[in-house]
């Protein structure tokens, strides 16, 4: 399984912090499902089996749940898609103790998804650690594009990291502007009819693509500043194409070199 392959090349989450129960401390458990069974949590067993035996941590004793482990399973297979959609719409991990809607929980978690519970009590039923402490990369674990189609396009109309650059989709550049600013609406416009990408999505961006982007949605809004009329503007947040009027931010004019690097050549698709 490469998720057990991935985290267990990962070395932000220390051997003590991971919570263990088997049914003896001399017993440990033989797999991730019997870990599961006497109370561990996912996460905390997925990196106990990644680990080395010599290296692993003392099993605890726990409590046979194992006429509750369907229901665990079930619970825990649907933590773990909140999570992960939480990821692509975010850009973070879940953490939030309120369930306000469009604030705490992205409108689609609650209304398509079924998140019955809060950020808070999905991340730390997942894992006994902080979930900042996990590489969101296994998302793409995920095949994505087995969802119903409806559900494809829904998502994909608010991934992190693409939302900002929705109005240069949607809208013509206003009349009048210099060159520089054409060339980067046209730029920013070819981009955002590519598939979506994992490059761009915000929680699996690289460190090579982030350098050439820079602070990506602060640039897009500095750009739509300079693209679009204030009535265009206006528009497209009473319309909830843009969350609100952006603000200029002056250190944010990374957009003047991207036409300079070329089109973004994006092989990392979604599935969406």
């Amino acid at each position: 399984m490469r998720l057990i392959k991935d985290v267990g090349q990962l070395d932000v989450v220390l051997i003590g912090d991971l919570k263990v129960f088997g049914k003896s401390g001399q017993e440990p458990p033989a797999d991730v499902t019997e870990a599961m069974t006497y109370g561990t949590k996912f996460f905390d067993a997925v990196y106990y089996f990644a680990l080395e035996q010599q290296v692993r941590p003392t099993v605890v004793a726990g409590v046979d749940e194992s006429a509750k482990l369907e229901e665990t399973v079930m619970r825990t297979k649907r933590r773990l898609l909140w999570t992960a959609i939480f990821l692509m719409l975010r850009g973070s991990y879940p953490e939030s103790a309120g369930m306000q809607p469009g604030t705490d929980i992205p409108a689609f978690l609650l209304n398509i998804c079924g998140m019955d519970e809060s950020p808070l009590n999905c991340a730390t039923g997942l894992a006994s650690f902080g979930l900042k402490s996990i590489s969101p990369t296994w998302i793409r674990e995920i095949k994505w594009n087995t969802f119903a189609a409806p559900i494809r396009q829904r998502l994909a109309l608010g991934l992190a990291g693409y939302r900002s650059m929705a109005p240069f989709k949607l809208y013509s550049c206003k009349q009048g502007v210099d060159q520089e600013v054409r060339d980067a609406y046209e730029w920013v416009k070819r981009a955002s009819q590519l598939p979506p990408d994992y490059a761009i999505l915000s929680c699996t961006r690289s460190a090579a693509m982030i350098g050439r982007l820079g602070s990506w949605n602060k640039a897009l809004a500095n750009l739509t500043l300079e693209c679009f009329t204030r009535e265009q503007i206006e528009e497209m947040e009473s319309i909830k194409i843009l969350f609100a009027i952006p603000t200029r931010d002056p250190r944010a004019d990374t957009w003047k070199a991207w036409v300079s690097g070329g089109d973004l050549q994006l092989t990392d698709p979604i599935g969406l």
